[in-house]
């Protein structure tokens, strides 16, 4: 059996492990606040922070190849009169591929750091994590790796010099995606990790009759014209992550990790906005349509219509700024400002998501009712992704003189929710649970996915969860509760919530004394990584922890204002 049948066996096996709705995302009610709190913790010992990492040093197999040798063509660069838009910036493909998540996607130290806690907690298991832990982050490597019987492992991708080391570091690199066969998209083995690789040097893009000599005589591969490359299929292969949940050397089902492709499936989007109308645009900021070469060589190239923007904008604006504060560590030859500028227009992309209105304000009693709407305008859950990412609706009443009457969803300089008087309202031993009316400072409406472990703990922990506590994140416009993969993707405890629904939901605030208030503004919150999961890194006695755990000490988890509304009374 070659390689690529043997990942298409491994891969089938998939279907028959799926836990059912009780298990995977069940209607489980969240705790409601907060109690004690957790034993004070013994002390750890921490080892030496993670070295730097090496550079990607040019390297080709029989199928893959760096993105450095992409561009050679592909990259702009400032003499180079093609991929630029009518206001003079470079959008050449590699260029701004570059300085996104996708080409860290295995530098990334918060990936690292997550993965050397799973390398702690499963002493014994590292084969089975490293092979986890590696596909969607390193395909490349992890797939060349997997066609000579063996695996991936961390030591190799953080340190080694190997081929398939290099291409590990190249992140989700350019040969990994555009050669991704147009076999099985969107079913479920063709998810975490599930694509298939051929071996005919075949690179997939959208536009007909391509020129193929320049590209076959420099690195050998044969443009080819494939509508598949530009669906949300393609882009599901990873961005559906089901990880094993395993009872000793036993795979008894999978936890649904991330699934943005499935929401999408159930929006309104699904019928003519595929991933890249967002993730990569075809037009500029003027919103006008880009017509360019796609390549600087050879001369005279006609120009491309639609032509998508590799930027892969997300909600990861904190992440790109660690790495522009840490760039030399990652060894990428990337400038910061290159970065400064992915992390800008990730908050740009963030803000066009989402919508906040304050819809009315009425005396309720000695309360000032104010009822808050927060609308959803992704194609997808808000947030979605990696489940450690949460937004929240931050709400302060002011009286006639500026003075705080009323306050929720403040947060310190940490990040972490706290009360007015600085107490801290979110710890990972407790869930925030989903509300409809607010009535204290103490009380937070926060959209987020809470994962749960076997013991039915709250748990940042990839391959220790097994389902959700919590997922009360905003739907999609065109939410149905008959969708095929509901079980999977269904909201867990917002049951009773009437105004939690497709494409907004609805808060109701009741501020005591509100005859004084004089100003209420609302913001919509966003923070792709929590407080509570810095903390516990903080503590994990693996190199890769303790570097990322000084990055984030240096650059605290701010979160960012998605969206804002304000009224005078």
């Amino acid at each position: 059996m070659n390689a690529t049948n043997t990942r298409r066996a491994r891969c089938a096996g998939i279907a028959l492990l799926v836990l059912p709705l009780g298990i995977s995302c069940g209607e489980t009610q969240p705790g409601g606040g907060l109690g004690p709190g957790p034993e004070p913790e013994p002390e750890v010992v921490l080892p030496p922070p993670l070295d730097p990492l090496p550079s990607v040093a040019p390297t080709s197999t029989d199928r893959f190849a760096t993105s450095g040798q992409c561009g050679q063509c592909h990259f702009a660069g400032p003499e180079a009169t093609v991929m630029h838009d009518a206001a003079g910036n470079d959008i050449s493909p590699v260029y701004l591929w570059r300085s996104s998540m996708m080409a860290f996607a295995a530098r990334d130290p918060y990936y690292l750091a997550v993965f050397g806690e799973e390398l702690v907690k499963n002493k014994g298991r590292e084969a089975f994590v490293e092979e986890t832990c590696t596909r969607c982050h390193a395909p490349a490597g992890s797939e060349e790796q997997a066609q000579a019987g063996g695996h991936l492992t961390f030591d190799a991708m953080v340190a080694g010099d190997g081929k398939e080391a290099h291409l590990a570091r190249d992140g989700v690199t350019c040969t990994l995606c555009h050669q991704i066969a147009d076999e099985g998209l969107g079913k479920i083995q063709s998810f975490a990790g599930g694509f298939v690789i051929g071996y005919e040097r075949e690179i997939y893009g959208p536009h007909l009759v391509p020129k193929v000599d320049p590209m076959q005589l420099i690195v050998n591969y044969t443009p080819t014209a494939s509508t598949h490359i530009t669906k949300s299929e393609v882009c599901a292969t990873c961005h559906t992550v089901l990880v094993p949940i395993m009872k000793g050397e036993q795979r008894v089902g999978d936890f649904l990790e991330q699934a943005p492709y499935l929401e999408w499936k159930n929006s309104t989007f699904a019928s003519g906005a595929p991933c890249a109308t967002c993730h990569l645009p075809t037009q500029d900021a003027s919103k006008v349509d880009i017509s360019s070469p796609i390549a600087k060589f050879p001369a005279g190239l006609g120009a491309r219509k639609p032509y998508g923007q590799h930027r892969f904008s997300g909600g990861n604006s904190y992440m790109l700024r660690i790495l522009a504060d840490n760039v030399e560590w990652t060894g990428a030859a990337v400038a910061p400002e290159e970065l400064e500028q992915a992390a800008t227009r990730a908050e740009a992309h963030v803000a066009e998501g989402a919508v906040v209105s304050i819809l009315s304000t009425s005396m309720q009693g000695n309360a000032l009712a104010v009822a808050v709407q927060v609308e959803n305008h992704a194609g997808h859950k808000f947030p979605t992704g990696y489940p450690g990412r949460r937004a929240w609706i931050h709400v302060r009443a002011e009286g006639a003189g500026g003075e705080v009457l009323f306050e929720s969803g403040a947060f310190d300089a940490t990040g972490a929710l706290v009360d007015r008087a600085g107490a801290r309202l979110d710890r990972s031993d407790a869930v925030l649970p989903h509300r409809d009316l607010i009535t204290k400072e103490s009380e937070v409406q926060v959209y987020e996915a809470v994962a749960k472990d076997a013991a039915g703990a709250p748990t940042h922990r990839p391959l220790a969860s097994v389902g959700y506590i919590k997922d009360n994140r905003l739907l999609p416009l065109g939410w149905s509760s008959a969708d095929p993969w509901i079980d999977w993707i269904g909201p867990v405890g917002v049951s009773g919530d009437g105004t939690f629904q497709a494409g907004f939901d609805r808060v109701t605030y009741e501020i005591p004394g509100g005859a004084g208030v004089r100003r209420v503004m609302v913001e919509l919150l966003y923070q792709s990584v929590r407080p509570t999961e810095l903390d516990t890194l903080a503590r994990v006695p693996h190199p890769a922890a303790v570097r990322f755990s000084g990055m984030a000490s240096a650059r605290p988890s701010i979160p960012v204002v998605a969206a804002q509304a304000q009224i005078e009374l």
